[in-house]
Parts: C-alpha cells; sequence; structure tokens
C-alpha cells in the first residue's frame, strides 16, 4: 500500500467528519485507524531511502484504553549525538503486550531517520518484530 498521497491533514478531516456522522464510537475507531496509517505510512517513508544507523531499546511502558494495549517504547541512537524516538506496537491482550515488551527491552535494531532532520526516526515493525522473535525465551 502506497500512502505517500495522503496528508495528515486530510486524514484528520476524514476523522471529523465521521465522529460528526456517526458519533464518538466510529470517530474513535477512524482516530485509531488513522494513528496506524500516519505510522505506517512513516515506515514506507523511511524504508525508501532514510538513512539507518543502530540503537538500542531503552524503556518501554504498557497502557491501556477500553480493549485494547499498546507498548510505548522510548528508544535512542546515535547520529551526530545521542538522541531518542518512540514508537507504539498494539496488542489484544495485556499479556502479549508484556511479554513483548520483556523481550525488547535493552535490545540493538535498526533506527531510520531523515538525513535532513536527524532527530525524525523511526523503527520499523518488521525489525522490532525480528528482535522480539530472536529474544531467548525465559519460561
Amino acid at each position: 500500500m502506497n500512502f505517500h498521497h495522503i496528508s495528515w491533514g486530510e486524514i484528520v478531516f476524514v476523522v471529523v467528519k465521521l465522529l460528526k456522522m456517526g458519533g464518538i464510537i466510529p470517530g474513535a475507531l477512524a482516530a485509531f485507524g488513522a494513528r496506524r496509517l500516519y505510522q505506517k505510512w512513516r515506515q514506507n517513508k523511511a524504508m525508501a531511502g532514510w538513512p539507518a544507523t543502530d540503537g538500542t531499546i531503552q524503556s518501554g511502558q504498557v497502557h491501556k484504553q477500553g480493549l485494547r494495549y499498546w507498548v510505548e517504547l522510548t528508544y535512542t541512537y546515535f547520529v551526530g549525538e545521542y538522541r531518542s524516538g518512540n514508537h507504539v506496537h498494539h496488542f489484544r491482550r495485556e499479556e502479549e503486550a508484556d511479554e513483548f515488551l520483556r523481550q525488547v527491552k535493552d535490545k540493538h535494531l535498526q533506527v531510520h531517520y531523515d538525513a535532513s532532520n536527524p532527530d525524525k526516526s523511526v523503527i520499523l515493525d518488521r525489525d522490532l518484530e525480528m528482535v522480539a522473535l530472536l529474544a531467548p525465551q525465559y519460561r
């Protein structure tokens, strides 16, 4: 899927329109979808040519809203100086989120950054999932 032609303003417009038409539940679902769409768009942009450097996942926190869970990760990377970024990963169950966080904390992975603004960065879902997959299982 190519999201390069969609602007963030267009996504917000659609979310507001859904809120007006259907109320809070369709609007909330649209907002959740818009956030995921935006994250996917940023990842596609990174894959299309942003340079990469080594990064380390420093910390994470599990959040809950309604029936959904997500892990918000904080990572650091070095491009001229140490920088940090955040990444959100969604889950259906709290146990999955907790296990994922345990698996990826303190792990090294590729961080893609915008060469013209190195403070803008992204972790690709595929790289993060590979780190979690390769993490030793302690049970």
